[in-house]
């Protein structure tokens, strides 16, 4: 009897393992089933977001292509130069002072020759190989190679922001100054300077970002003497890159952008020994908001003759240069005749009159022929390069009978050796 016991025990204790088992496998198959399925999904999933991602990257990749957003990047590139309206009437000067487009320093380094009290890297953007100075955090921002600022002179830079820039962010900031030691490398907008003139450029003037516009300050015995805003359309968060340019002519302070004038004030230039630029910003709203600077040139500036003859009507210069006692005009001459005759192509109803002057060497007789003929050289040299009718120009000579300076130094008969253009109304 026992032994049946144990027997019928035995088997039922087998059974119920073996049943306990086959359940365990069975919920263990099951785990492992929906895991799989689980695994099998997730993958599914991740797939999808993958070419869900990179159809949307398609599609956001074609819209910024087509409306020119820019994407920093320290290993793809872009250029943004932006070429001057025609009808503008900036001069960029042509002797080259400074010059900067950071071909000889690493993208991700700051530029060996600048100055910063903050940070700041040159980037790449991604339609081509341009390096371009991003303006990380507040502070001032200086070129170390400039040591003088002509009383003429042409500042220009590319400038260009992350998108959708804040309106809370600072602005761009550029400061003509006077620099004294190196503690003045360091812009200080509580502590200021003697003397500056300040202007500055911001792509949102709302928080709808339409318009941009531009500040400007001036500084004359550390006090601010002038404070002004415009609106620059030209600037905003849809067309966030362009071409700033500046034009000093003594105290006269002209801004443009993109070739369009914003700025002409005849006394923003103090009498001061301007001899630094430094960019300087505040704090960005957004950690993600940055400026970016490039393709600097500053460059001294001849006589603003356009201004000068349409504006006041007459223009004088000796830097028309001839031949020796003849009226060969001398390839020197060429820059201030380009001046002229682009001011004359561009003004189609002015007309004008042109008139010689010599020194007093020599003849009296043979001096106002010289000078008539001299007139006359100028004129043919419009008419055959610039395609001016002759109609629109009269000449005359006066000799050495009209001197402007004394005629017993060699400074003032340089002067004295001069043509005058006056408008003929």
């Amino acid at each position: 009897m026992k032994t049946s016991l144990k027997t019928a025990f035995f088997f039922l204790t087998f059974f119920f393992f073996q049943n306990a088992n086959a359940q365990f496998h069975n919920r263990l198959a099951k785990k492992i089933e929906r895991a799989t399925e689980r695994a099998i999904e997730r993958k599914v999933e991740q797939k999808a977001t993958k070419e869900t991602n990179e159809a949307m990257d398609e599609v956001l990749n074609n819209k910024k292509s087509s409306s020119k957003t820019n994407t920093p990047s320290t290993n793809e590139s872009s250029s943004k130069t932006k070429v001057s309206k025609k009808n503008s009437d900036f001069v960029s000067g042509t002797k080259v002072i400074f010059e900067e487009n950071f071909s000889n320093d690493a993208v991700g380094d700051f530029p060996i020759n600048w100055f910063t009290n903050s940070s700041g890297e040159l980037v790449t953007m991604e339609e081509n190989k341009t390096k371009w100075l991003q303006i990380s955090d507040k502070g001032s921002f200086s070129p170390l190679n400039i040591s003088k600022l002509p009383e003429n002179f042409t500042f220009e830079f590319d400038v260009t922001t992350t998108d959708n820039f804040n309106f809370y962010s600072t602005a761009l900031n550029i400061v003509f100054t006077e620099k004294v030691t190196k503690a003045d490398n360091v812009w200080n907008t509580v502590f200021k300077r003697k003397k500056a003139m300040i202007f500055g450029v911001h792509p949102a003037n709302s928080l709808a970002g339409t318009v941009g516009n531009s500040n400007v300050s001036v500084i004359s015995e550390k006090k601010e003497i002038m404070k002004n805003v415009v609106v620059v359309p030209d600037f905003n968060k849809n067309n966030n890159t362009v071409r700033v340019q500046v034009w000093r002519q003594k105290n006269r302070f002209r801004m443009y952008v993109d070739g369009k004038k914003y700025w002409d004030l005849p006394t923003a230039f103090t009498d001061a020994n301007y001899n630094q630029i430094i960019f300087f910003i505040g704090t960005y709203k957004k950690t993600t908001d940055k400026f970016f600077i490039s393709n600097i040139k500053l460059a001294e500036a001849g006589s603003d003759t356009h201004h000068k003859l349409i504006e006041t009507g007459s223009f004088s210069t000796n830097e028309i240069l001839f031949d020796t006692n003849k009226a060969t005009i001398k390839s020197s001459s060429k820059e201030v005749l380009a001046e002229l005759g682009k001011v004359l192509s561009e003004n189609q109803n002015v007309k004008i009159s042109i008139t010689g002057h010599t020194d007093s060497n020599g003849n009296d007789t043979e001096n106002l022929k010289l000078s008539e003929q001299r007139a006359q050289s100028v004129a043919s040299y419009f008419a055959t390069n610039f395609d001016i009718k002759k109609i629109r120009m009269t000449t005359s000579g006066k000799g050495e009978s009209e001197p402007i300076s004394d005629n017993n130094s060699e400074g003032g008969k340089k002067q004295n050796r001069r043509v005058e253009f006056n408008i003929i109304k």
